[in-house]
């Protein structure tokens, strides 16, 4: 039996394990044919993400301590969309928030699940080009350091490991053909 004419997993019933400011936990029962089983699963209103480039090809970053991590990292802006909020209006409102800049342009790069094996999220990344400045208003438990840079010099970061989140590393290569900027010159030895 191919997958196109598979029947579809069911869910039969959920019940919330878990509610928080950022997400939500379900354990849901599913059914896929004759099969019953249970799968956690997380719900997140999905994640903008920005990519800042200033004229002069400077990207704007942030570096914000991540208790996961135990640590700073250096990253693009982002947040958590609110209920009912598009994508691309979500990305402006934290732009300013964390940044202080507001964009007279904001081109969407991609979109993509997180992990869409267990986690519902949902990721847009922009490039926002034609800064100018806003009024930064960061979460009261956000402290974000605003770090401005070349854009070569923080793709080269990636591949130094000083830039390691996920999001932050996607946007940047996104956007480094857009803006003009080769996206490694690394030379990696042969296999």
């Amino acid at each position: 039996m191919t997958t196109s004419t598979r029947e579809l997993p069911k869910i039969v019933s959920s019940q919330k394990i878990f509610a928080g400011r950022v997400f939500n936990v379900t354990i849901d029962t599913i059914t896929e044919g004759e099969l019953t089983y249970q799968r956690e699963v997380v719900h997140h209103n999905g994640s903008a993400v920005m990519v800042p480039v200033h004229d002069d090809g400077t990207v704007v970053l942030v570096r914000q301590y991540r208790h996961p991590a135990v640590r700073y990292l250096l990253e693009l802006p982002a947040g958590t969309l609110d209920e009912g909020e598009r994508p691309e209006a979500g990305a402006a409102r934290e732009l300013e928030e964390e940044l202080g800049l507001v964009a007279g342009r904001l081109e969407k790069l991609s979109e993509f699940f997180v992990s869409p094996g267990f986690c519902e999220e949902k990721m847009w990344i922009y490039l926002a080009t034609e800064l100018i400045e806003g009024r930064q208003s960061p979460d009261e438990d956000e402290i974000l350091d605003v770090v401005r840079l070349p854009l070569a010099e923080a793709l080269e970061m990636i591949t130094s490991g000083e830039i390691q989140d996920a999001k932050t590393i996607i946007g940047l290569m996104l956007a480094a053909p857009r803006v003009g900027s080769p996206l490694l010159e690394i030379e990696y030895p042969a296999v």
